[in-house]
């Protein structure tokens, strides 16, 4: 996952810890091991410093250096993410607004547990159709920046 992709509520599974033995040793002391699950909760605003959050609640603060030092395979994402591709199948995993902001969504039929797949990247709108109701909807920036997804398939589907 590049670094870049980190967004907060992104999450991810660490796969490997990289080759700097520092990094790896000290990454290893804090309980970051291969198979953690990760969840980022905020970026600092220069980017240097990325509050995370392990699986049984445990937060912590990394280097960017340290990150980009892991690999990692991402499990879930806002809908901005870069790591999104096109063609894939999503599921909506949560919605982080409030409740106005759950029952517009509710309206345009977009609720936990949908399936989803993006039709055109880098655009505003953004271009979202929903498998199961076989429809287009078109979300705002902010709106997808509240929407969290994960990967359900690896392959495109027509």
């Amino acid at each position: 996952m590049p670094v870049s992709a980190l967004q907060p509520s992104s999450e991810c599974i660490i796969r490997s810890l990289g080759p700097d033995e520092k990094i790896a040793q000290r990454l290893a002391q804090m309980g970051v091991l291969p198979g953690t699950q990760l969840r980022i909760i905020r970026v600092a605003p220069l980017g240097s410093t990325i509050e995370v959050k392990d699986v049984q609640g445990q937060s912590f603060a990394l280097r960017q250096k340290e990150l980009e030092a892991m690999t990692c395979d991402p499990v879930a994402m806002p809908l901005v993410s870069e790591l999104l591709m096109l063609g894939l199948t999503y599921r909506v995993r949560s919605l982080l607004g409030g409740k106005t902001f759950h029952l517009r969504m509710e309206r345009k039929g977009l609720t936990k547990g949908e399936l989803i797949q993006i039709r055109k990247t880098g655009t505003n709108p953004i271009s979202v159709y929903l498998v199961d109701q076989d429809r287009q909807v078109e979300l705002g920036g902010g709106e997808a920046r509240k929407i969290i997804v994960e990967v359900i398939s690896h392959e495109p589907r027509d």
